[in-house]
């Protein structure tokens, strides 16, 4: 009987001793290249190299000032299809959205369009997929704010757009004699 009992917990060890160790990966802000544009758009790019074989999951996690809507697009890399630097995504979310491939099951390629975000939410993006040793993806979006400018804005717009018919109007049209 204590042979049965050492020989199955042998057995489990050592099932446990060969589950993938990297089945989920947090990354936070400090993981995302970030670059602020005019008119509150924000760009990123982030991504992973010599993931080890076998199925992965990272998941990214931030949080943004404003709402407004985000894309982008993750992007695999391989010297060789099917060699051994070659990954696959099986899935990829952002907010609970699935990110459209261009093959089928198993992409090279995924993108989103005018994704909703919410404004102080922790956001989500959640990369699945499959590498067949040392693979590598890299990814980047886009973020636009869909806030209402101050009416201080509103007044400096209206302000020179009233400036700018004032000038047109008082020009004088000097007419060439021939």
């Amino acid at each position: 009987m204590t042979r049965k009992l050492l020989a199955l917990a042998l057995g489990a060890a050592a099932i446990l001793a060969f589950t993938p160790a990297n089945a989920q990966t947090y990354f936070g802000p400090a993981d995302i290249n970030t670059s602020f544009g005019p008119g509150g758009t924000i760009s990123a790019s982030f991504g992973q190299s010599g993931i080890v074989a076998g199925m992965f999951q990272h998941i990214y996690q931030f949080t943004l000032p404003v709402s407004g809507s985000a894309s982008g697009s993750v992007t695999t890399s391989a010297v060789l299809f099917h060699g051994v630097g070659d990954l696959d995504l099986t899935s990829v979310f952002l907010n609970g959205v699935q990110l459209t491939g261009i093959t089928g099951a198993l992409n090279e390629v995924v993108f989103a369009n005018a994704v909703p975000i919410v404004a102080g939410v922790q956001n989500e993006l959640i990369i699945n997929g499959i590498s067949r040793g040392n693979g590598s993806y890299g990814g980047q979006g886009v973020f636009v704010s869909n806030a209402v400018p101050e009416p201080a804005a509103w007044g400096m717009l209206i302000g020179g757009f009233g400036l700018a018919g004032m000038a047109v109007r008082r020009r004088t049209v000097v007419l060439a004699k021939a």
